[in-house]
């Protein structure tokens, strides 16, 4: 049998996705089991030893190339699996699987999908979180299962660090703070990090930066406390793998609504997820060991469960499912440049002696 799971958004939902992967593989173990990515989020997958191909595309590409993909891979599975609504993932299921499931939004701009699915679920986009929407879409496919995102045992308890990290002399006392996410409007200030930052060394804990500035800022991101002993400053140079084994080692992980939160939850380590007007409900950071098939999450308000504190900032508007408070990825979110540092400190210190 030849199944493909079909998932081509960002990072984040990638690496969700491998939790449906994980339960794919164990219900059906023989099976060549591949993954359709956009090109550029192959790494949300980890290199998962669930997954026997990774197939990529352009996220923008022509007609020409399109036809090419599809005539090299028409109908060639048994079964395509789309984890998404969109127009473009159900079509490359009709045109790549026999058998085709997915996922669609009740709108009669919709209904043609219907016909091209064999088995569908109704897109939930407000009610029940992603990874549970997933599992449901495949849920005819599997005996009993869990969800979890997976984390491949290769980067779980290895001691294979940098030499620049085996060096460092905090490497048993620190947390990571990842300081971007993709977009402008998830983003906590710099200066409040910095504040937090402060808090930390002043307590003498050791704190990993890590994140991608963009070209203008790579620079000044570099010399962020560079001359700081205690601060390990990998902003714009650390790789997903490395990154993945630091914070699995850290005491404790902060970050907010982005893949790498949603990693360092799985890993288990205690994670801070800063939020703002995304939804906790959808997009939380599933908990380590967290057995439910429910969302684990309410819609707004500070919560925590299992490894996972979740920190949403604060006002009648949070969360306002939007794309900040001017409706585009590139601005910014009050409900996160007026949340201070002081709440996320405390959940810090709280997992260290």
């Amino acid at each position: 049998m030849k199944i493909l799971v079909i998932c081509t958004r960002r990072v984040g939902d990638v690496f969700l996705a491998t939790s449906a992967i994980h339960a794919l593989r164990i219900r059906y173990p023989s099976a060549q089991l591949d993954a359709l990515v956009f090109r550029g989020t192959e790494s949300g997958l980890l290199s998962s030893p669930d997954v026997d191909n990774v197939i990529s595309i352009a996220e923008r590409t022509s007609l020409a190339t399109h036809l090419k993909f599809i005539c090299q891979h028409y109908r060639r599975y048994d079964i395509a699996i789309s984890l998404l609504p969109g127009d473009r993932p159900t079509l490359y299921s009709w045109f790549l699987g026999k058998r085709r499931y997915g996922t669609i939004v009740s709108r009669k701009q919709s209904e043609w999908k219907r016909y091209l699915l064999h088995s569908r679920v109704e897109f939930d986009g407000l009610g029940r979180h992603t990874l549970v929407m997933y599992h449901d879409i495949v849920a005819t496919l599997l005996g009993k299962h869990k969800i979890a995102p997976q984390i491949p045992e290769h980067l779980m308890g290895c001691s294979s660090y940098t030499e620049e990290f085996n060096q460092w002399r905090f490497k048993n006392r620190y947390v990571v703070m990842h300081l971007t996410p993709k977009f402008r409007y998830k983003e906590w200030p710099i200066p409040r990090w910095k504040e937090l930052i402060e808090a930390c060394l002043e307590r003498d804990i050791g704190v990993v930066l890590s994140g991608l500035f963009d070209e203008p800022h790579a620079e000044l991101s570099s010399q962020l406390y560079a001359n700081d002993e205690r601060v390990l400053n990998l902003l714009n140079r650390a790789k997903i793998d490395e990154l993945i084994r630091l914070i699995y080692s850290a005491d404790c992980y902060v970050g907010t609504d982005t893949a790498v939160t949603h990693m360092a939850a799985a890993t288990g380590t205690p994670t801070i997820a800063i939020f703002g007007p995304s939804s906790p409900l959808v997009w939380g950071p599933w908990p380590a060991g967290y057995t439910c098939e429910v969302t684990p999450w309410a819609q707004s308000g500070s919560q925590s469960l299992s490894n996972v504190t979740l920190i949403q900032g604060s006002g009648t508007c949070v969360p306002c499912l939007q794309e900040g408070c001017d409706r585009h990825v590139n601005s910014e979110s009050d409900c996160l440049r007026q949340l201070g540092s002081e709440q996320i400190a405390r959940a810090i210190f709280s997992n260290f002696k």
